[in-house]
């Protein structure tokens, strides 16, 4: 792995040469944006300039710019206006602030980060003054001139638990509370008062079934159901979500604490809540059998899934039982559900039928479930999918989601909104598509919903479905929160929000004081774009870990076979996906018996001699050869 002192002497070297380029060569221009890098050292550079496409930055020009800096770069556009290249000159500052590592022999850090392809070297007079030893966890940081500072050693490699931790740490995640924060949480009550239900007017809806449905080992329950078949034939369905906003305060502790985590993560071996336990297990949680503050939504819906009215309340509730998603839907599928959960059934499929004849899209694919032991180390993966039950609450929330936001649209609001793509991806996707058999029809206007689910629905069942479907999801822009609303794409919703997990997700907080209380428009979209970017770090935390547990998984399997399928093709191999979701590299040198290029129209790689094809959604049989805990990566070769 390369040392970044000589990448930053070449980036200066190429910062020197790059003077005078564009009058020189009319087509160069020095850009500046945010270099995101992948595993395999190339990366691109986004611009804040809107329409243009990001520049690509090859591996040999990235010059020691890591992921997440502002850097300058040096572009040159082609002449057959494909993706434009450019050479990083200049890393303006750095994204991430603190980066963690470990500590290796030799004096060097390499970098936890897997899109991180540097090591780090350490003087001798640190490495003496902190006793540095191989293997320790460290905390460090990279000035833009390559300086390394190493802040502090958090533990060993081979400590329990330690894994994760440091991937905690490179992710600058908050996971302990301030002692103010747990001293607010301390003086809640743990039962509702009189006074609570009284003091705000609250609708009492105690004396209704109402339920919650969650997973076997979920402890924190923030939304619950109910539901009332009318004389007309209607339906009177109830969410009731719970009133954190109640406890959380503007300003207090708790309030800033949870502001700066925005979402609670949910890890292989622990979870790291938005909010201390005392609210997110306790007082705030819908348990079974309790008096809970809550904010509802009642909605009478008639036979064709229309939302004909609704109300928004401050209640108190108390759920009649705790429900398993698995148990639900067992009962469903024979028969024996209770009455209730029929008529819940029936709503949520015919709220599902509009949603989808209006042009939702849906994908099919599988969660990994990890199991770990004490230590952590994982024991288990199953692939999972939704049942009945799951999808039933989704539809409840969703609904929901859309009336509040609805209700909302002319209110100083945070939506949740999701982009129409762009037009350059689309193409894309539709030649990707072609290659595959299926067609995507593409126009200068754009694409629909509708056009994308036809393609999904055409592609269910086949072997090509493993493969197209992640393609067209990242084809897609990420969803948001923003202070304007501009629809959500994914849902083909016009107006929604994230109103139904205050407990884990700062955004819906903000919804329910917006309700309540009413929200000041200035500062919004600053705290919007906060709470999207919380949200992805989130979620790249979250993936980084399940990685890790993934591999540690198959530490032990090297030399045995598995059956899988082939789910991408680039020009350094080919990736395999196993059916418990384990996926890993075939590199090319490992294809043995013939020669084989790489044919990117085709997503495929074809023997020379052979012409045997390779192609994604292929079936074969792979050996694992390899495993790279550090880099959380897995080597296979094809089985013989």
């Amino acid at each position: 792995m390369p040392n970044l002192k000589k990448f930053v002497k070449k980036a200066k070297k190429a910062k020197k040469a790059s003077r005078g380029a564009p009058s020189r060569q009319s087509k160069a221009v020095i850009k500046v944006g945010v270099f995101s890098a992948s595993s395999h050292g190339y990366g691109f550079v986004v611009t804040a300039d809107e329409g243009e496409s990001d520049i690509f930055i090859p591996a040999s020009k990235v010059n020691g710019a890591l992921h997440s800096d502002t850097v300058e770069c040096l572009v040159k556009s082609k002449a057959d206006n494909t993706r434009p290249e450019g050479v990083i000159t200049e890393v303006v500052s750095r994204g991430t602030p603190l980066l963690a590592g470990t500590f290796c022999a030799g004096g060097n850090i390499k970098a936890l980060q897997a899109k991180i392809p540097y090591t780090f070297p350490v003087s001798p007079s640190v490495i003496k003054r902190m006793g540095l030893a191989e293997g320790h966890r460290v905390m460090f940081s990279v000035s833009v001139d390559g300086h390394v500072k190493v802040h502090e050693i958090f533990g060993h490699k081979n400590d329990p638990g330690s894994d994760i931790l440091s991937l905690i740490h490179q992710y600058a995640v908050p996971y302990v509370f301030s002692e103010e924060a747990l001293e607010e949480a301390g003086k809640l009550p743990y039962s509702v008062s009189d006074d609570d239900i009284l003091s705000s007017g609250r609708a009492d809806y105690r004396d209704q079934h109402i339920i919650t449905i969650d997973g076997a080992d979920t402890k924190d329950y923030d939304d619950a159901i109910s539901l009332e078949i009318l004389p007309d034939g209607s339906f009177a369905l109830g969410v009731h979500i719970a009133d954190v906003s109640h406890y959380v305060v503007p300003g207090s502790a708790l309030d800033e604490s949870a502001r700066a985590r925005g979402t609670s993560i949910y890890l292989a071996d622990r979870v790291i809540p938005m909010l201390p336990h005392k609210l997110s297990n306790g007082i705030c949680s819908l348990n079974p059998g309790e008096d809970r503050l809550t904010l509802s939504c009642i909605m009478k819906i008639d036979q064709q899934g229309d939302v004909l009215s609704h109300k928004l309340r401050e209640s108190v509730i108390h759920s009649k039982e705790r429900l398993v998603y698995d148990d639900v839907a067992l009962q469903l599928e024979n028969g024996t559900a209770p009455q209730y959960l029929q008529d819940m059934h029936k709503l949520a499929e015919i709220l599902r039928k509009k949603r989808m004849s209006r042009g939702a899209l849906e994908f099919n694919f599988s969660e990994a479930k990890v199991t770990v032991d004490e230590n952590g180390f994982p024991t288990a993966i199953e692939a999972r999918k939704s049942n009945s039950a799951t999808s039933l609450i989704e539809e409840f929330m969703i609904v929901c989601n859309e009336t509040v936001a609805e209700h909302s649209k002319n209110d100083a609001f945070v939506f949740r909104t999701h982009d129409s793509p762009d037009l350059d991806k689309m193409y894309q996707l539709s030649a990707y598509a072609q290659n595959l058999g299926y067609n995507l029809p593409v126009s200068e206007r754009g694409i629909s919903a509708k056009a994308l689910q036809k393609l999904l629905d055409k592609v269910q069942g086949t072997p090509e479905a493993a493969a197209l479907e992640p393609v067209v999801l990242r084809s897609l822009k990420q969803a948001r929160y923003t202070a304007e609303n501009i629809g959500h794409f994914g849902l083909a919703s016009k107006f929604y929000c994230h109103f139904t997990s205050p407990i884990r997700r700062y955004p819906d907080l903000l919804v329910h004081r917006s309700i309540k209380y009413g929200l000041k428009k200035r500062g919004l979209t600053d705290l919007c774009d906060h709470c999207s970017k919380t949200e992805r770090n989130a979620e790249e935390l979250e993936r980084e870990v399940l990685q890790l547990k993934k591999v540690q998984f198959m530490r032990d399997k090297v030399g045995q076979s598995f059956d899988a399928i082939v789910s991408g093709v680039v020009s350094w191999g080919i990736f395999v996906k196993l059916p418990n979701t384990v996926e890993g590299l075939v590199p090319m040198d490992l294809l043995k018996g013939d020669e084989y290029v790489f044919v990117e129209k085709q997503m495929a790689v074809f023997g020379v001699r052979s012409k045997n094809r390779i192609r994604l959604g292929d079936p074969i049989t792979v050996t694992l050869s390899r495993v790279d805990e550090e880099e959380r990566k897995l080597v296979f070769a094809p089985s013989e």
